[in-house]
């Protein structure tokens, strides 16, 4: 039957919904955007007190191993505009936000 749902799925449904954080204020950056300095990403605002997992991203490409909620800004971030991504997880349940960007990085 198209468009049937069994019972399981619907459960599984509605737990998610239920259960996934949901965020009302963005992550934000601070912090003085020149190399050797830190930059800090916070969390946002989020439903359901969720546990937080971080990602940096340089001109919005994902920095390997940038995942701590500070970065000490290195010469690869001169001239780029940075930003950070928050995904925020609930019983099994995620969402992500991504702050404005930067400023570019000055030397």
């Amino acid at each position: 039957m198209a468009g049937y749902k069994s019972p399981a799925v619907r459960r599984a449904a509605g737990y998610a919904y239920l259960n996934k954080p949901v965020n009302s204020v963005l992550p934000a950056i601070t912090g003085t955007k020149t190399v050797g300095q830190t930059l800090t990403c916070s969390t946002g605002t989020w439903s359901k007190s969720p546990t937080y997992a971080y990602q940096w991203l340089r001109d919005g490409v994902a920095i390997a191993g940038a995942t701590a909620s500070t970065r000490v800004l290195s010469g690869a971030d001169e001239g780029a505009l940075m930003s950070c991504t928050v995904t925020a997880t609930n019983a099994g349940v995620s969402d992500v936000a991504t702050s404005a960007q930067t400023t570019a990085i000055a030397p």
